[in-house]
Order: C-alpha cells, then structure tokens, then sequence
C-alpha cells in the first residue's frame, strides 16, 4: 500500500439529504460523486478568495471527523479497514444529527450542534478507541505539525496516545465550513453561510452515516469510499 495514502472515518448526512447536498456545494465538490461546484456569489468577497478561505475543508470533504486522518498499520488494508468499521456500524442504533447551528469554533466557521448529545460522544469514543488497531504510530513529521499547535498538557497526551488532540473528552463536534478568518471576513461571510443553510437546518435532525474516506497522496483531495448506514 502507498505510504503515503490516508484513511478517515467521518459521520456525513444520508447521500439523499438536503445537508449533504449543500454543504458538498458550500465547499465546491462531492467527495463520492466527484462532481465540482461553482463559488457560491457572495457580494464584496471575490469568488477567487472564497475558494481561499474554504480551501482547507474542501480538501477534506464535507464531514464530522469521529477518526482524523491516519496512516493504515502494518498489513492493514481497504479491506480490513471496511470490515471493522462495518463491524462497528452495525453495532451502533440509528443516529440522526440533531439541530445545528452555523457557529464560530476557533476562528472557524462550522455547523455545531445545539446541545451535547450522548449518542454523538459514544460513537465518536468507539471509533477513536476501537479503530485504533487500524492506525499507524504518528511519525516524527505529523507529531512535530501537530505540535506546533497551541496544545494544552491534555491535548498533548491524547495525541501521543490517539494520534490526535482533539478527541474523548477534548472532543467538540463540527462540521468545517471555512479555514480559520479574520474578524471582518467573518462577519461578512456568517450571513451568507447562515442563509445557504437555513432551510435544512430549520428541517432539525438529518439521518446520518458512517464513512470511510481516503487520500490518496498529501496535497490531494479526500474521496469518500463507502458508506455504513446506522441502524437501517
């Protein structure tokens, strides 16, 4: 297998649903599909920096990450990682996203829920500790990027031991819709995200899947591989 090719397991909105379809045109391309989207026209930001400020989340595909991206361990392949993360799907009940909210997360721009919600924090704990035998170790490179981020004591630990800071109890459920801005860009873009998405966000709870994700070389889009229904 490539070294350098990486795995993800996100939760997304049925294929079918409203969330899906504009948050894959919210960041420009459907990560299953393939298709590409035009910039969304956005009065007093050019189409050119939008694509800029979304940049990073349409690498990744529009998501919630419940794996990060991880290089497979020795001998693993698509076929292992399909069979666990199926295993683990059909041992989890149906799970809808509850009602979100178009929010700020760390000069980000994200869809958040409302409220914390149980459901979302076990599965999101299953996928970390369970998938873990899937992983590779972090090599120096990746431990050294993540580093230099402003971590505290506890994020640091997680991610010696989980190969990501952000998770079990350090971890805040979102879906990306922008890379990190600044006030005024902010300020003009929220109105604009928040009107895209008003419709299905005042629809409430959306079904929801687990999938598999892959790179396929650093630098290159993420492709959404398969899906795993919960409990349907």
């Amino acid at each position: 297998m490539n070294s350098d090719v990486r795995y993800a397991v996100y939760l997304v909105p049925a294929r079918n649903s409203r969330l899906w379809e504009l948050g894959c045109r919210w960041l420009g391309r459907d990560p299953e599909t393939r298709e590409t989207f035009s910039p969304q026209e956005i009065h007093g930001l050019p189409a050119e920096k939008l694509l800029r400020v979304t940049a990073s989340p349409r690498l990744y595909g529009f998501h919630a990450t419940l794996k990060a991206p991880f290089r497979p361990a020795e001998g693993v392949d698509e076929l292992r990682l399909s069979e666990e993360i199926a295993r683990l799907a059909n041992s989890v009940g149906a799970i809808s996203l509850p009602m979100l909210v178009v929010d700020r997360l760390d000069g980000f721009i994200a869809l958040r829920v409302t409220e914390s919600g149980e459901a979302l924090a076990d599965l999101e704990r299953r996928c970390v500790v369970e998938l873990d035998l899937l992983r590779a170790p972090l090599g120096e490179a990746e431990r050294t990027r993540r580093l230099t981020a402003d971590l505290t004591p506890r994020q640091r630990d997680l991610l010696e031991r989980w190969g990501y800071p952000y998770v079990l109890d350090e971890f805040r459920f979102h879906m990306t819709l922008t890379q990190r801005l600044d006030e005024a860009d902010a300020w003009l873009l929220m109105p604009w995200i928040e009107q895209h998405f008003r419709a299905t966000l005042e629809e409430g709870q959306s079904q929801a899947d687990l999938a598999i994700f892959r790179q396929p070389e650093r630098g290159k889009d993420f492709e959404l591989l398969r899906r795993f229904p919960l409990g349907r």
